[in-house]
């Protein structure tokens, strides 16, 4: 009777189950992975009864959550499933990076070369008297590691544990190599006048393979046991998430996509408690330990079938190496009629797989018109719109074009209005805190040590950010003159107190973006404009606030006083700290109209705007800043003629889609730097509290669309939150919408840690990555993509013109958006089925 295998049969079902947890977590579980559960009544077994409290998280296993939740509500039972897919490529990546360095490293130490020898020597007493546990952490514990994505962090913290690791296997290798050398058949092979290379080709190598297969799959449990122990350590794969940033209820950084070891990452305090949450660590220690046992079990099983008298591993796999021989190929080519069979088998399995990698297999139902949206963008950079501007006519007519267009495409169109006045009366007294305004002309004229007179341009070398209410009322209509001296405080003493004085100080534009510690807050309209140094205080009426290599223009916004950004040239003169000048700019254009955002509902297949369902939301910014004579920026509209052309395909379809589609036109939300609640999105979310409305009709997911950006950049940059809403696709859409850009070949970048560039004062922090709507919509929504650049750094500059236009980006944001919305299975499906 032949004796079972049983380390093999239980290992490979072992790592059966675990293939099919990875390939196909849905048939498991039906859960959202990084949904939130919020407090609720759960029923769980307690001494053979069922009993009904009210939980908080973590909740206890119960009915609903099989394994319980952990400290942020997330479904235990959900987050193993879908992380088992992530943390075995961890281990199969640092397993097979180790045997790829190990291997022909560990075959020539055991030919005898002597310094690949003294290498792995090296290597393995180092890491015998460091431990590599220790060496890990320490590499492993920069931030810049808890930014990465999941995929471009598994990669690294594959390479990273290869380096520590590997040394230990090509050991193993080397002592099986210097067994092998030592046979008798070796001899014999020598003596027949084989080459080195032929010995290690034909007679060691497929004597090491099977070796190299069992420990494989132990180095693979071995990795596996070591990701385990960093993530007690706190080091564990995947994005980071500040507890704060996303309404977390637990109070430490946690990880974000669903991974075995960042389970890990509290069980030293969970053991303390251990009665109270036995839940929340013994279940992934659980699935760590069958998986370490199962993998190892498999490699020891694999190493009792291969030693066994009658295996023939080896000789399949000289067969294999045989036929697959180059010159083997050219010697049956040679003779085709009698080896035809062999070499055209060969060949096509070639040929399928060249075309596997070099063909793409991924077409899109319907390709996105890009020409057509281009056409749109040409419409609303039009010179008549002066740039759009929220609250002037050219806005106006502007969003007058949106509606006209959206309304013939058959969508069902209303506007919010957004006032910038207290009451009906529209004169500067009601004048609301930052209303945008426009100037349209102005000069600085600067007087050198030498008497020269420099003169420099409203638009082109500077741009008016702020003018002061008391100013503007005091003026009655009139243009603005100013004569004095730009000082910062080192210089403030040596301005005469007869002389007005310009404050220049140097900023981060980040300081402008708090709604507490902004300049431009609420908060600091009260009281006096004071410059103060340690000799002497001053009271100003106007101010220089200098940025590195910042060159945006921008609109002016009402505040306590008039703030002037300089570019290039001007920056560098005022940089001295000291500088006699004149400043001179017309009165602005106050607004005349309302700004509107501008809603475009699409009902889905079956559904109304009484019954909308759930509602994809689909954002884009339409305004922007004043134009002048002869400028042409065009970044700044490439959501809004994206959006457009988006609405008319997806309008066209033959058949609707099963969900229902609106899509938000954004007003007065280009300009990032202010913070008022008359932003497009802050009005809609906070005052109208639309969001509220379509939570309560059946919720929403929200994308927004981006910027196109200038330049080849082909990277497309995708901003993702975790559903707050919470519905069971929310991550499944996510995965597939990725699937889609793979599939497509198409390069990309993704956030879900929001970390900003601080590198210099021209840095919006977040705000380079995410923009205010989406941070505004995502409180409630499921889902939230942003999909584009957040912010281009050029916009508004003398580079936003339409030849510097990234179209294949532009093309890029369109194709995914309508491939996501016909092709993605998860966001469409059935739009009436609950949770």
């Amino acid at each position: 009777m032949k004796k079972i295998n049983y380390p093999l049969l239980i290992g490979g079902v072992v790592l059966l189950v675990l293939l099919f947890l990875s390939y196909f977590p849905e048939l498991f579980t039906s859960r959202d992975p990084i949904h939130e559960e919020p407090p609720r009544y759960i029923e769980y077994q307690q001494d053979g009864e069922m009993v009904e409290e009210l939980s908080v998280n973590p909740m206890r296993p119960n009915n609903i959550n099989l394994m319980g939740t952990d400290d942020a509500g997330r479904d235990i039972y959900a987050r193993l499933v879908y992380g088992t897919r992530n943390t075995l490529r961890l281990g199969f990546l640092i397993a097979l990076f180790r045997m790829i360095l190990a291997l022909p490293l560990g075959v020539l130490a055991g030919m005898g070369n002597r310094a690949v020898s003294a290498v792995i020597k090296f290597f393995s007493t180092f890491f015998s008297a460091v431990p590599m546990l220790i060496f890990s952490f320490v590499l492993l514990n920069f931030n810049y590691f808890y930014r990465m994505q999941i995929e471009k962090s598994i990669f690294a913290f594959a390479i990273v544990l290869t380096i520590v690791g590997w040394s230990k296997l090509a050991g193993m290798l080397e002592d099986a190599t210097k067994k092998i050398m030592e046979e008798d058949f070796i001899e014999g092979e020598i003596a027949i006048g084989k080459t080195k290379l032929q010995i290690v080709l034909q007679n060691v190598v497929p004597h090491v393979i099977p070796t190299g297969v069992s420990l494989f799959f132990k180095e693979m449990a071995m990795a596996l046991f070591l990701v385990a122990q960093l993530a007690v350590l706190y080091v564990f794969v995947g994005s980071t998430r500040e507890v704060g940033a996303m309404a977390f209820r637990a109070n430490y950084r946690m990880g974000l996509e669903p991974e075995w070891g960042g389970m890990l990452s509290r069980i030293t305090t969970d053991v303390m408690r251990f009665e109270e949450v036995w839940w929340v660590s013994f279940f992934p220690v659980l699935f760590f330990a069958v998986a370490i046992m199962g993998i190892n079990l498999l490699g020891e099983g694999l190493r009792m079938e291969f030693q066994k008298r009658d295996s023939r591993v080896i000789s399949i796999i000289r067969k294999t190496f045989a036929m697959l021989s180059p010159r083997l190929f050219y010697l049956q080519l040679r003779e085709f009629p009698k080896y035809y069979r062999p070499i055209i088998l060969k060949t096509g399995t070639a040929v399928l797989i060249l075309v596997y990698i070099f063909v793409p297999r991924y077409s899109s139902e319907i390709p996105f018109q890009t020409e057509k949206a281009l056409e749109q963008l040409h419409v609303l950079t039009d010179s008549s719109f002066e740039g759009r501007v929220s609250g002037t006519e050219g806005g106006y007519e502007a969003g007058n074009h949106i509606i006209d267009t959206m309304q013939s495409y058959g969508y069902d169109v209303k506007t919010l209005d957004i006032s910038y006045y207290l009451e009906q009366d529209e004169t500067v007294d009601n004048l609301k805190i930052m209303a945008p305004m426009v100037v349209k002309e102005g000069e600085i004229r600067i007087t050198e040590e030498s008497g020269e007179v420099k003169t420099f341009r409203l638009h082109e070398d500077f741009t008016i950010f702020s003018l002061s209410r008391q100013e503007l009322i005091e003026a009655e209509g009139q243009d603005f003159h100013y004569k004095g001296t730009a000082a910062d405080r080192s210089h403030l003493a040596d301005v005469s107190m007869e002389t007005e004085v310009f404050p220049i100080t140097e900023r981060y534009v980040r300081e402008l973006l708090s709604s507490n510690g902004s300049p431009f807050s609420e908060n600091n309209m009260r009281g006096i404009n004071s410059f103060e140094s340690d000799e002497v205080e001053r009271e100003f009426r106007l101010q220089f606030m200098l940025f590195d290599e910042y060159e945006s223009r921008t609109n002016a916004h009402l505040h306590k006083s008039h703030t002037i950004f300089p570019f290039e040239e001007l920056r560098e003169l005022l940089e001295r700290g000291y500088a006699e000048m004149e400043i001179s700019f017309s009165y602005p254009e106050l607004p005349e109209y309302e700004g509107r955002v501008i809603e475009a509902f699409l009902p889905g297949k079956g559904l109304s705007a009484e019954n909308p369902g759930e509602i994809i939301v689909i954002g884009a910014g339409y305004d922007g800043v004043y134009e002048n004579a002869g400028s042409s920026s065009v970044i700044s509209a490439t959501p809004g003629a994206t959006a457009l052309e988006l609405a008319r395909e997806v309008a066209a379809l033959e058949v609707p889609l099963s969900r229902s589609l609106s899509f938000v036109f954004w007003d007065n939300q280009m300009e990032v730097k202010k913070i008022t609640m008359e932003e497009g999105s802050e009005y809609y979310h906070r005052e109208a509290m639309k969001t509220i409305d379509m939570v309560v009709t059946g919720g929403y997911y929200y994308y927004e669309i981006g910027y196109a950006g200038i330049g080849k950049d082909k990277e497309l940059s995708l901003v993702t939150f975790p559903a707050q809403g919470g519905r069971k696709p929310s991550y499944l859409i996510g995965t597939q919408m990725e699937k889609l850009l793979k599939d497509m070949k198409m390069p990309y970048r993704r956030f879900q840690s929001i970390y900003g560039n601080t590198a210099s004062s021209s840095s919006l922090g977040v705000f380079d990555m995410v923009t205010r709507s989406a941070l505004d919509m995502r409180l409630n929504a499921f889902f939230t993509v942003g999909i584009g650049q957040a912010h281009v750094s050029e916009m508004w500059t003398e580079k936003d013109v339409l030849s510097n236009l990234n179209r294949e980006r532009l093309e890029s944001i369109g194709q995914v958006m309508l491939d996501n919305l016909t092709m993605n299975p998860y966001l469409m499906e059935d739009a009436q089925k609950k949770e």
